[in-house]
């Protein structure tokens, strides 16, 4: 019997930040495995440096994400102070980095893109041998020794993260529906006073070497947000596959 930890994440502002070249910094529509991985180990009070224990968590994590409300794109136009660079010099907070010399300083300009009332409901899991760690992450998640958030530390979660651990053994599709069937009336209302004005059939998308070779896939994607280093921010490539589903969750319970 293989299980699958399963959880909400939604923000009124979430940024799931794609290559980042120039200027421009572009957003992807549902969250990426890094920040996934990075929403677990802040759950776990790991930091961001701590690349041991970050990828103890990497390791053989499966991940899927249905997108129930990928909420909408919109733009900041961001300008930010820094120092230049020199050797050796390094600033342990924002206000050692303005406390240089104001000649020193220098202006980054770039346009920013977040989603605006995203909802998201994720899945995680290791083969069987490893299925104690779902466990940890789910009182972690109850109880985060970090604040959790959206991509940005100014994006809060405006749901709760509500983590279950499901079977998974008849697909992840299923295992979405299970989850949907342990949302209480609180949790239900809260997400219909969030997502009243927008109807949006849910998509689901999954590592492609965790798909069931019966499981018809519509595409498949390429994304670079595998933790590869958190030094040097450096990230692999993983193939994404957007499930092909008959029904919704929500026509399925009509």
């Amino acid at each position: 019997m293989v299980q699958a930890l399963v959880f909400t994440l939604a923000a009124p502002l979430a940024s799931f930040g794609a290559v980042a070249v120039g200027e421009r910094r572009t957003t992807w529509d549902r969250p990426s495995k890094s920040q996934v991985i990075g929403l677990l180990a802040s759950a776990c009070g790991i930091e961001r440096a701590d690349e041991t224990r970050q990828s103890e968590i990497t390791k053989g994590l499966a991940l899927a994400i249905r997108v129930d409300d990928p909420g909408h794109l919109s733009t900041d136009y961001h300008t930010t102070q820094v120092p230049p660079h020199k050797r050796n010099r390094t600033f342990a907070t924002r206000a050692e980095e303005l406390g240089v010399d104001k000649h020193e300083l220098k202006t980054i300009l770039s346009r920013r893109e977040f989603r605006i009332g995203g909802r998201y409901t994720l899945a995680v899991w290791y083969k069987p041998e490893r299925a104690d760690m779902l466990e940890r992450f789910r009182s972690k998640l109850l109880q985060p020794e970090f604040i959790l958030f959206a991509g940005r530390k100014a994006f809060p979660l405006m749901l709760p993260t509500h983590p279950q651990i499901v079977v998974l053994d008849d697909g992840v599709e299923a295992a979405f529906a299970s989850y949907d069937d342990t949302l209480g009336d609180d949790i239900r209302s809260m997400i219909a006073s969030v997502t009243a004005h927008r109807r949006h059939r849910p998509q689901i998308f999954v590592d492609v070497d965790a798909v069931p070779g019966s499981q018809l896939v519509d595409r498949i994607e390429e994304r670079r947000d595998v933790p590869e280093s958190r030094s040097k921010w450096r990230f692999g490539l993983r193939s994404e596959a957007l499930l092909r589903q008959s029904r919704t969750s929500e026509e399925t319970r009509s």
